[in-house]
């Protein structure tokens, strides 16, 4: 039986516990709140025109506090995009997930693509700016994120071949071709302008579908066309 020294001790042990996990909820939710707030700065003025002070000022907090969370405003940028990015690789990978065959697992995945990265053309517009494409973890960011795309196609690609439902010598280059076909309608969306042809309107998402059938046509058995 712990006499009443030890009693304390354990107490004293607790509530230090206590107070950690306290302090460690409270920086997590201030360095969140500091997140949100940059986001919404960056998107509105842009990371040249954002400052620390900025943030700091939009986050309600002190401008010397901000740097016990954040060494600079590229830091903050940094986790935004390293969040966005692994936000949409979930989205795609579950898009994946749900489909019953390789057809269906490459046309989710394009779909999926198409429409989160509509919802992202903010962050996306940010990416693509000359003036970023210097900085170190940017370029990181979408290296490994074609990276990701390129792997992953290529799986549902060798599926395909495996299964009997394509039908391709080289599924990796086939997968960077349909990649590189994909990102052909970002510009689109980054730019606001929309597809035309003979002066009509073309929405994005039947030109994905048109898109679509012509690629899995083109690698589909020949039995299966």
């Amino acid at each position: 039986m712990a006499n009443a020294g030890e009693r304390q001790i354990c107490i004293v042990d607790q509530l230090d516990k206590i107070g950690q996990f306290v302090y460690i909820n409270r920086t997590m939710g201030r360095r969140e709140e500091i997140i949100q707030e940059a986001k919404k700065l960056l998107l509105k003025f842009g990371f040249r025109k954002t400052t620390m002070e900025d943030i700091a000022k939009a986050a309600r907090i002190a401008k010397a506090t901000i740097y016990h969370y954040f060494a600079s405003k590229e830091d903050i940028f940094r986790e935004i995009i390293h969040r966005e990015g692994n936000t949409l690789r979930k989205k795609l990978q579950e898009a994946v997930a749900r489909g019953r065959t390789p057809r269906e697992k490459l046309e989710n995945y394009a779909r999926t693509r198409l429409h989160f990265l509509r919802e992202l053309v903010p962050y996306y517009k940010l990416l693509t700016e000359k003036y970023y494409s210097h900085i170190p973890f940017v370029e990181k960011e979408r290296k490994d994120f074609d990276s990701f795309e390129l792997n992953t196609l290529e799986v549902i690609l060798r599926e395909g071949v495996e299964k009997g439902e394509f039908e391709i010598p080289d599924p990796r280059l086939y997968a960077f071709l349909i990649l590189q076909v994909m990102k052909g309608l970002e510009y689109p969306l980054a730019t606001g302008k929309a597809l035309n042809l003979d002066g009509k309107e073309l929405k994005l998402d039947d030109a994905l579908q048109y898109l679509l059938d012509i690629l899995v046509r083109g690698i589909g058995k020949k039995e299966l066309r």
